[in-house]
């Protein structure tokens, strides 16, 4: 049976690292009883009290927002207060809640990164960029019959993730010699004899802050009593960051290009900073949420920058310089990426899932 803690360390390891989000950002766990069997997730934008009363109707164990429930301290819980109550409720419910805000945002596969996919844009380069991954090299010694569960262990600790691919590791197979002495419990061998075992040699990458965790599960699925293994650092690694800028192959009219947005984001309404829609879009930036302020960026690099929460003045600065803001909303640009994380988890864990019907909180009223 798949638990919380199997959904928490999947989301934090192959989706989105928690330490990369923001120092005023709360990524993670909100409500969590980590032995709680999952048979059904839910997934939504926002923990709202309707979203939380949905889940609990749904029946489901488990909710998975992008934006987190907690952001401030709290200090008490009260029924008086409208907050206060669905947290209550939540618990009441045994209803988990993981949120992954920031920490998806800078993911290596981020909602930008799906925007961009959905639009059929090819995406070259990160927006802004916001950290380096140091990673390693990690190898170590296993026999053969213990091969496939130490892999396994390997990529369950994060090891093994090259850009859209996971549990990627090389083998080559040779001979281990040891000789138990006096103390030893061995595995394999009788003490105080030369033992030769066939053995695989088995290397992946790893980011340098999960060495330690994938070392402590190494050490948990190896039948040996010590565990040889080597770390190497590595030169280079790849940069993570905010947002992405994408191209396409032939440029197109503005207005095709808007056309694409809305019918990627299922939305009926942009907002845009110009009323001339025969310029062509070659290449073009994504910020989901609320990136507006960071239209100067698109200078030299971008012809439009797709976001949400666009003000009045940057609207203007940003036309003056050339830059087409479309503004296609905070909550479409983000809601999308549940509907993705929804299907993804369902299909890794073989669990029901339901992405919750949510309400954009700005309505333009027409």
């Amino acid at each position: 049976m798949t638990k919380v803690r199997d959904l928490r360390n999947y989301l934090e390891k192959a989706i989105a690292d928690k330490s990369r989000q923001y120092d005023w950002d709360n990524s993670g766990n909100q409500i969590v009883p980590d032995d709680r069997e999952i048979t059904k997730a839910a997934f939504a934008l926002d923990p709202t009290d309707k979203v939380i009363n949905k889940a609990i109707e749904e029946g489901c164990e488990v909710l998975i927002t992008h934006h987190p429930l907690f952001f401030g301290s709290l200090k008490s819980l009260c029924f008086d207060r409208p907050f206060d109550r669905k947290v209550i409720k939540a618990i009441q419910n045994g209803l988990s809640i993981l949120s992954h805000h920031t920490s998806l945002d800078l993911a290596d596969y981020s909602l930008n990164d799906h925007l961009c996919s959905l639009l059929n844009g090819k995406v070259e380069e990160i927006f802004v960029t916001e950290g380096h991954k140091e990673m390693v090299k990690f190898i170590v010694f296993v026999p053969v019959t213990h091969s496939q569960q130490v892999r396994k262990a390997m990529a369950e600790a994060g090891a093994g993730n090259i850009g859209n691919y996971s549990d990627v590791s090389f083998s080559a197979e040779g001979t281990g010699r040891f000789k138990p002495c006096e103390g030893a419990k061995p595995f394999i061998g009788s003490l105080g004899e030369i033992e030769e075992v066939a053995e695989h040699r088995i290397e992946t990458i790893i980011e340098k802050s999960k060495v330690k965790n994938l070392i402590n599960k190494v050490v948990e699925a190896h039948p040996y009593e010590e565990v040889a293994y080597d770390v190497y650092p590595l030169e280079g690694g790849a940069e993570y960051g905010l947002g992405r800028i994408a191209s396409f192959e032939t440029p197109m009219p503005l207005s095709g290009f808007l056309d694409k947005v809305r019918f990627a984001l299922g939305s009926d309404t942009l907002r845009i900073n110009t009323a001339d829609l025969s310029a062509r879009v070659k290449r073009f930036a994504v910020v989901t949420g609320s990136g507006a302020s960071m239209w100067k960026k698109c200078v030299g690099r971008a012809d439009v920058l797709v976001t949400g929460d666009m003000k009045h003045h940057e609207a203007l600065d940003a036309q003056e310089a050339g830059i087409v803001i479309v503004d296609a909303g905070h909550f479409h640009t983000e809601r999308i990426f549940m509907k993705y994380l929804a299907e993804k988890i369902g299909n890794e864990f073989n669990i029901n899932t339901v992405l919750i019907d949510e309400q954009p909180p700005i309505i333009n009223w027409r």
